[in-house]
């Protein structure tokens, strides 16, 4: 399966936008990198010296969900002239506060390149399929063919998605 990833991501960028995204090969090392849009990917864990790419695409704004110390990685990413943010989203009890604040955010850098990760990409691929439910206004079902390409809530995220979707609902 990990010989088809790059190939189900180019599929994937081209499919979803109509024509093919240049992704970077630093990008298809990077676990579970996936765009979103244009202007939108999120991923897992990335490793210090791909920060560079994620730079040259363009991407303006870093939205870091892991908890913890992450001083090494705000200090790489700011020397390259991105913005950072951390929101420590703990795994096994996500909050409504960590989701409207990452809302904020989203809403703040509308319009720029925002790149959002955690350590595997589940706790941002669920706030930015959360993101295009309640803000953007994207079709849930296209919207949870992202959040499906990466992985299938545990019983905890389904609890928090259904939570978010009844506060935000019409």
């Amino acid at each position: 399966m990990k010989q088809l990833y790059p190939i189900l991501l180019f599929l994937t960028a081209f499919v979803c936008f109509g024509k093919p995204i240049k992704i970077k090969d630093s990008f298809l090392q990077i676990k579970n990198f996936h765009f979103i849009s244009p202007q939108l990917a999120s991923s897992g864990l990335i490793d210090l010296d791909k920060y560079q790419a994620i730079k040259d695409y363009g991407f303006q704004h870093v939205i870091n969900l892991i908890p913890g110390n992450q001083d090494l990685e705000r200090a790489k990413v700011q020397s390259l002239g991105l913005s950072y943010v951390q929101i420590s989203v703990d795994w096994s009890e996500p909050t409504l506060d960590n989701f409207e604040r990452f809302l904020t955010l989203m809403k703040q850098y509308k319009g720029d390149k925002i790149y959002v990760h955690c350590e595997a990409n589940y706790r941002a691929s669920t706030f930015v399929y959360l993101y295009q439910l309640v803000a953007v206004g994207i079709d849930e079902e296209k919207a949870k063919k992202d959040l499906d390409i990466i992985w299938k809530p545990t019983e905890t995220w389904q609890g928090f998605i259904e939570k978010i979707k009844f506060t935000y609902q019409d």
